[in-house]
């Protein structure tokens, strides 16, 4: 729950007529504010971050820009709101030309000691009649803003709005090839493009970088625009962090045509509030950017230990039978639970994906006392905004008297398909009775573990919603989800697997990527989402690396495959492990499993239940342009994890300047690797290593 507002003192700040610029300062920060081209600069410790920025909006359909106002005073108050103490500053725009036109009101939200602030933009009716507005940008800026060192190692992040499709990140330099603007090599064009909800803009030498995004999730849709400059690297030069944002990325599209963001309605009408957060390293304004988030929207509580399973898909995929799941069961109880480390803490799920329901009821529940029988918890999977046939007079599940048409999201007065499913409206009655009746039968077999997928089909701009007083897919999407977290309650550990980034705050576990398997490529894919998006963590208590396939991978893979399970603290196998039923697992495989599955030392990590952190963002390897070093300080160590994706074989040294790790402080006589348990060598740089292809390394470096 969200607390409170509390006013601690008001200040009103008046405006003068003749004045240029007024300063609102407090902590870190000075917001320059020129009254005459109604513009700001803000300025952190004296140096300028962005400058020459102004509100964009848009009343109905109109495009409108504060500047154009004539009139503007300012006002103070110190509050506390979810993120901390606070002073509050507001600037009041009034006097358009166009009476008909919103008041508008800049929030700026300075706290003490922070290298961020928040700020919001809220247009008001002036008459107290319903306005309406789909588009919102508190900052806006098309001057040559000069944050970062002009060098080639400058680049910005893009972040996917979800992660479906074998969508990836990208770390971009500035500009790009006109010929091939996809390629990450410098070119003589101003690279332009788009991030969902955040991104990063840093120098990769120095780490030094701006983190700029929106830590509201409850009703837009939002992105990042940023538009770099050519050859020297040196400047953005159009930056603009708005609400209200369709891209077929956010599957807005529909036969070609992309859906405009739904219209936000009311006597007010409020944009997502977007951080800015400058500092030394902009991974750690990434993981503050998850902290604040997570402060609005508690993520979902765990004090049990990192998980450890098992899941159908991977290997078995849709041959799913009783006998089959339950020789799984007793395979793993027989030949890996408890050895070597895996699950010595007790958290063990043995997951049926889709396909599940080839058991009937009856014969869930006899898994789900199987499992309890061999110490393990049972998980089952479901998508609760699907509706894979797409016929409305279909009759929904449960006896409720609904049938699917009473549930179906339209786009442009058609069905809206996505991922092979039509759209099911998580506002309408239809859909959440159909929640109330699978979430009460998984709950009633004993079911402990559930993975729901194509979450993003709840979050599409549609013509209309059920509730009336929806109006947007992310207001959709938190209907829905609210009602089905509460319906599952608190013992149900939850999955999301294909789903939108934001709002994180109703699972325990997200997929970081799309499907992953055991080759190399699929490695290094999701090593592509892991590396910029492993400060998902904040946000929901663990990334979710997907099932860890052995297969007929080479050895070198499998240990890859692994490591992406340490790196994560999250391990869940993927291998067809069954012994009986329709489709018996290969020897081959299981034996794989038993073998990478059960090294105490790399168990011992995964334990941990921590996500590394890339140790910089400039040097990309691989198909998928994945970062190939990671790092975790605990109290006692430094773990080092390494990744040789398809590069043939390697020697060198990991620089620990990245790591910020001084050599001077390890413990070389109990320092080892993981995998091999073998001794490691420092010289003055860093650690030595040998990789041969596609291998991976994990390193425990003890401190002194």
């Amino acid at each position: 729950m969200k607390k409170l507002t509390v006013l601690f003192f008001l200040c009103i700040i008046p405006f003068i007529a003749n004045a240029t610029i007024s300063e609102m300062s407090f902590g870190k920060w000075n917001i320059k504010f020129d009254d005459e081209t109604k513009r700001a600069e803000f300025v952190k410790e004296g140096v300028t971050v962005l400058k020459d920025v102004k509100i964009k909006f848009k009343n109905g359909d109109v495009l409108l820009d504060a500047s154009s106002y004539n009139s503007v005073k300012i006002k103070q108050e110190d509050i506390v709101d979810e993120v901390g103490k606070a002073r509050k500053f507001t600037i009041e725009y009034t006097g358009s030309e166009n009476s008909d036109n919103p008041i508008v009101y800049q929030n700026f939200y300075l706290y003490d000691g922070q290298d961020y602030f928040l700020t919001d933009v809220i247009l008001q009716s002036p008459d107290n009649s319903i306005i309406s507005s789909n588009y919102i940008a508190p900052i806006s800026t098309e001057a040559d803003n000069l944050f970062l060192p002009a060098d080639v190692n400058n680049r910005f992040i893009t972040v996917p709005f979800d992660n479906d499709g074998f969508i990836t990140y990208a770390s971009y330099p500035l500009s790009c090839s006109q010929t091939d603007p996809e390629s990450l090599a410098i070119g003589r064009v101003a690279r332009d493009s788009v991030s969902m909800e955040v991104s990063a803009i840093f120098n990769g030498e120095t780490q030094l970088g701006l983190v700029i995004g929106s830590v509201d999730h409850d009703t837009w849709k939002s992105a990042v625009r940023i538009t770099g400059s050519p050859l020297a690297q040196g400047k953005i030069t159009n930056l603009e962090c708005f609400s209200g944002v369709t891209h077929h990325i956010t599957r807005d599209m529909i036969d070609g045509v992309l859906k405009p963001h739904g219209a936000v309605k009311g006597q007010q009408v409020k944009s997502a509030r977007m951080i800015v957060h400058y500092s030394g390293d902009w991974r750690t304004g990434l993981e503050t950017f998850g902290d604040v988030c997570c402060a609005i929207a508690p993520k979902r509580s765990w004090d049990k230990p990192a998980p450890y399973g098992w899941s159908s898909w991977g290997g078995m995929g849709t041959e799913i039978s009783y006998d089959g799941v339950v020789s799984v069961s007793d395979f793993i109880k027989e030949n890996i639970q408890n050895k070597g480390g895996f699950g010595d803490d007790g958290v063990i799920f043995i997951n049926l994906d889709a396909s599940w329901d080839k058991l009937d009821w009856d014969e869930l529940k006899q898994f789900v006392k199987h499992c309890e029988a061999n110490g393990q918890m049972a998980g089952a999977y479901w998508s609760p905004f699907c509706d894979y046939a797409g016929v409305e007079d279909r009759a929904v599940e449960g006896n409720n008297g609904y049938v699917y048409g009473q549930a179906l999201l339209k786009v442009f007065g058609k069905i809206k398909w996505e991922a092979g499913a039509a759209c099911m409206d998580p506002t309408a009655p239809a859909t959440l009775s159909r929640i109330n009746f699978f979430i009460d039968k998984f709950k009633d077999a004993g079911i402990k573990c559930l993975k729901l997928d194509f979450l993003s089909n709840g979050s599409i701009e549609a013509d209309s919603y059920r509730n009336p007083k929806v109006t947007t897919g992310i207001q959709a999407y938190n209907y829905g989800m609210k009602h089905l977290r509460e319906r599952a309650g608190d013992d149900i550990f939850i999955i999301e697997s294909i789903s939108p980034l934001f709002p994180a705050n109703y699972a325990h576990a997200r997929r970081i990527s799309c499907d992953a398997w055991g080759e190399m490529w699929h490695t290094s894919y999701m090593m592509n989402s892991f590396s910029f998006g492993w400060w998902l963590s904040r946000v929901y208590c663990f990334n979710d690396p997907d099932h860890l396939v052995m297969g007929d991978r080479s050895e070198a893979e499998n240990i890859s495959r692994m490591t992406t399970g340490a790196v994560t603290g999250y391990c869940i196998l993927g291998d067809n492990l069954s012994t009986k039923g329709i489709a018996v697992g290969s020897k081959i495989s299981q034996e794989k499993a038993i073998k990478f599955s059960t090294v105490e030392k790399v168990n011992d990590v995964i334990r941990l239940g921590k996500s590394f952190r890339p140790a910089y963002g400039h040097k990309l390897s691989g198909r998928n342009n994945s970062v190939d070093l990671f790092y975790l300080e605990t109290e006692d160590s430094y773990y080092i994890a390494h990744f040789n994706y398809e590069s043939g074989d390697k020697t060198g040294t990991i620089d620990f300047s990245y790591m910020n790790i001084d050599p001077e402080n390890i413990d070389v006589s109990r320092s080892y690797e993981c995998w091999t348990g073998e001794g490691v060598t420092l010289n003055e740089k860093g650690l030595e290593y040998s990789s041969p292809n596609n291998m991976a390394k994990i390193y425990r470096l003890f401190k002194k």
